[in-house]
């Protein structure tokens, strides 16, 4: 599909995607506040992934981004809204990578909170104050390293300036160089004779990438795994409690299966295409499709499978009906008893 059909469905995605991220986290922010008692400190995590969805879709919508693979390249290409230096637009697609990145490891923790809770509660301790504040330093450090690969791995040299131009003028004719910002993984070329060189650098940032990715999943693997086999082995506990953990753990599968759709399986494909020299071209724009989406979704998952903030929803819906009801039959009342007065 051409990118003029790919800008469009990514810019409808933004529009979609920031709408719904920002409503249904400041929903699930209030549902926390009000609802969220029986939750203990993970309502402290939640409320945290849900500031940062909401700041991730205000990054993107910022930043606009653009994927192209070609070539045996990567391209992360940011349309500039205002006019700044191309070193601060590294830095800001480098930031852009840090978020990326931030998802997946607030992801992960979820699952540590929920396997310490189902079979290491003496470790939830680990998750009140002073060790809470440990958390935040311990997953900046795989952020910035996948922020740092980006920017310091990926220069900008006399190809990738050539490659960059030559994908939009091939492929986005309407946007015009100077206007963009970029971020070209290239993992080889060949010279004028044939020979393959390989970008050395740029593998190893790749790795970097793979390495934090996958170390994530597998966190989310086996923590979930755990979980639900010492759910099953554990029948003596309450039923409230039972219910509670049961559904929570719900929402830790369904929210492994959304990250998993929208964002490991894509990214998994943006680096993978360009080793095996796959030219996606435009339609590599499906990962930034997705990753639009994927803050707004992320959070429904908790809202409809907690059975205190699905009631409470369900409740406001019936409540606005009802009034609604009343006030037109209280209307309707009115005009009846003036048409009879008359």
């Amino acid at each position: 599909m051409s990118g003029e059909f790919w800008i469009t469905l990514v810019d409808t995605a933004d529009i979609v995607g920031f709408t719904m991220t920002f409503c249904v986290n400041i929903v699930l922010l209030g549902l926390l506040r009000t609802r969220g008692k029986n939750l203990g400190t993970y309502k402290y995590l939640m409320a945290f992934f849900s500031v940062f969805s909401i700041f991730y879709a205000i990054i993107e919508s910022i930043l606009r981004p653009i994927m192209h693979i070609e070539n045996a390249t990567f391209f992360l290409i940011s349309r500039k809204r205002f006019n700044y230096s191309t070193r601060l637009g590294k830095i800001n697609s480098a930031f852009y990578c840090a978020c990326f990145a931030t998802s997946f490891v607030v992801s992960g923790v979820h699952f540590v909170y929920r396997f310490f809770a189902t079979c290491k509660p003496d470790l939830l301790r680990l998750f009140n104050m002073p060790y809470l504040l440990l958390w935040p330093l311990g997953c900046s450090i795989p952020v910035t390293m996948w922020a740092s690969v980006s920017y310091f791995l990926y220069p900008d040299t006399e190809y990738t300036e050539a490659a960059v131009s030559n994908v939009l003028k091939t492929h986005y004719i309407w946007i015009k160089k100077e206007n963009v910002s970029y971020i070209a993984y290239v993992y080889y070329q060949y010279d004028e004779n044939g020979v393959k060189y390989v970008y050395i650098k740029n593998l190893l940032g790749c790795f970097v990438h793979y390495f934090v990715m996958s170390m994530t999943f597998v966190v989310m693997f086996y923590c979930g795994y755990a979980t639900w086999r010492t759910m099953n082995e554990h029948k003596e506990v309450s039923n409230k409690t039972r219910q509670l953990q049961s559904q929570l753990f719900k929402a830790l599968v369904l929210q492994t299966l959304i990250p998993s759709i929208f964002m490991y399986a894509p990214t998994g494909v943006m680096f993978i295409a360009p080793f095996f020299n796959i030219d996606l071209n435009a339609n590599a724009n499906f990962i930034v499709f997705c990753s639009f989406l994927y803050p707004g979704l992320d959070p429904l998952i908790l809202i409809f499978i907690i059975r205190d903030f699905r009631q409470t929803i369900f409740k406001f819906i019936c409540r606005g009906k009802k009034n609604s009801v009343d006030e037109s039959r209280s209307t309707t009342r009115a005009n009846l008893s003036h048409g009879a007065t008359s």
